[in-house]
C-alpha cells in the first residue's frame, strides 16, 4: 500500500501540503463519518498527527466564549492529564463509574464556573470502558447548550461499538458546539499516529496556525495511506472483524470479573476488550497490587496517575485484554482475584 501512496502522491510529498490536511482525504473522511451520525463539511475536518494531537492543541486555544477552565471525567487518559497539568490550567473533575457521571452536579459545575469546554470520551471511555447512553449523550449536549459550554468529544473507539443505534453527542449538536475527534491509531496501527478532528468554523483559523506551529502537516504519506485504506474497503472490512473479536473479549471479561473477583472489588466496563478498571478493596493500594501481580506474569497499570492531582486515588488498576488470547482472559483474572485476596491477608 505504500508504494501506492508513494506512486499516488508523489507530487505533493515533495511541497508542504495544507496544515488541516489533504483535501482528498478530507472529502473521503467526511463520507465515512456519516457512518457515525457525524454529518459535516469536509472544510470543517482536519487531519493531525494522532488525535491527542488535537486535544493538546485545543487545550491552549482560545474559545469563542470566552472562558477559560477545564471539565474533564475523572479518571482520564494520562496524556490529556498532562496536557493540563503541563500548562498548570485550571480544570474540574467530574466522576464516573460504573453507573456513569453525576449530571446534576456537571449542570451545578457548568452553571457556576467558568468551564471553557468538558472533555469526555462518549464510548470505551478511557480508562473505565463506560459507555454513555443516548438519553445521556443529549442531556449533556442541552446542558452544553443551556451555559455556553462546549463540548470535546472523543470518539477514539466509535467505530467499534455494535450498538447501530448508538449516536456520538456530535449527532445532538452538529452546530459545533460538540467538538468531535477520533483516533485510526487504535484500529489500524498505534504507531501510524493519525486522527482527525471536526470543528465549528470559528476555531479553524486558529487551529490551522498552531497545527502549523506544532508540526506544519501531518505526514502526507500516512494520509495518503488511509485514504487509500478509505476509499477501496478494506478499513470497513477490518472494523467488521474488529467488532467481532472485540465484542466477544469484552463478554468473556466481564464473566470473568463476575467468577473471580472478591466481593469486596467492583469493576467497571467489559463492553469490548480495550479497557476497564478494577475498584480494590478499602486500604488496598493499586501499586501494591500491580507489582504481587508482576511476579505471577499478569500486567496491569495502576491507575493513580490518571487523575488530576486533586481527585487523585490510589486504589483503581486499568486493564486491556484486546492483545490476549481469549482462553487466558479468566486465568489472568482469576490471578487477579487471587492477588487481592492474597493482599487481603
Amino acid at each position: 500500500m505504500l508504494n501506492q501512496t508513494i506512486e499516488l502522491y508523489k507530487e505533493e510529498m515533495f511541497q508542504y501540503s495544507e496544515p488541516l490536511g489533504l483535501q482528498s482525504l478530507r472529502n473521503q473522511l467526511a463520507q465515512q463519518l456519516q457512518d457515525l451520525q457525524v454529518f459535516a463539511s469536509s472544510k470543517r475536518i482536519c487531519v493531525v498527527s494522532g488525535s491527542q494531537q488535537a486535544l493538546d492543541l485545543l487545550v491552549s486555544l482560545p474559545f469563542p466564549n470566552g472562558k477559560e477552565e477545564i471539565c474533564v471525567d475523572q479518571p482520564t487518559h494520562f496524556s490529556f492529564i498532562d496536557s493540563i497539568t503541563s500548562r498548570g490550567l485550571k480544570a474540574i473533575g467530574i466522576e464516573i463509574s460504573q453507573n456513569g457521571i453525576d449530571l446534576d452536579y456537571l449542570e451545578k459545575v457548568f452553571k457556576e464556573r467558568c468551564i471553557k469546554f468538558f472533555y469526555t470520551v462518549s464510548r470505551f471511555q478511557n480508562p473505565t470502558g463506560y459507555n454513555y447512553t443516548n438519553e445521556e449523550k443529549k442531556k449533556i449536549v442541552k446542558l452544553a447548550q443551556k451555559y455556553d459550554v462546549y463540548i470535546i468529544e472523543d470518539d477514539y473507539m466509535g467505530d467499534l461499538d455494535t450498538k447501530r443505534k448508538a449516536d456520538p453527542m456530535f449527532a445532538y449538536d452538529p452546530s459545533g458546539r460538540v467538538i468531535y475527534t477520533k483516533s485510526f491509531s487504535k484500529v489500524l496501527l498505534p504507531g501510524l499516529r493519525l486522527g482527525m478532528a471536526v470543528l465549528p468554523e470559528e476555531l479553524l483559523k486558529d487551529f490551522s496556525r498552531a497545527k502549523f506551529a506544532a508540526d506544519v502537516h501531518t505526514p502526507v504519506l500516512t494520509q495518503g495511506a488511509l485514504e487509500i485504506y478509505l476509499s477501496s474497503g478494506m478499513y470497513h472490512a477490518h472494523i467488521q472483524k474488529l467488532r467481532r473479536q472485540y465484542k466477544k473479549k469484552g463478554t468473556i471479561l466481564k464473566q470473568a470479573y463476575l467468577d473471580h473477583l472478591p466481593s469486596e472489588a467492583s469493576f467497571t466496563g467489559g463492553d469490548s476488550g480495550f479497557y476497564s478498571t478494577i475498584k480494590l478493596p478499602s486500604g488496598m493500594k493499586a501499586k501494591h497490587l500491580v507489582d504481587h501481580l508482576k511476579k505471577k506474569n499478569v500486567l496491569v497499570q495502576d491507575a493513580t496517575n490518571m487523575y488530576l492531582p486533586e481527585y487523585k486515588k490510589e486504589n483503581r488498576i486499568r486493564l486491556s485484554v484486546s492483545q490476549v488470547e481469549d482462553l487466558k482472559i479468566p486465568i489472568g483474572v482469576r490471578r487477579i482475584g487471587k492477588g487481592i485476596r492474597d493482599l487481603q491477608r
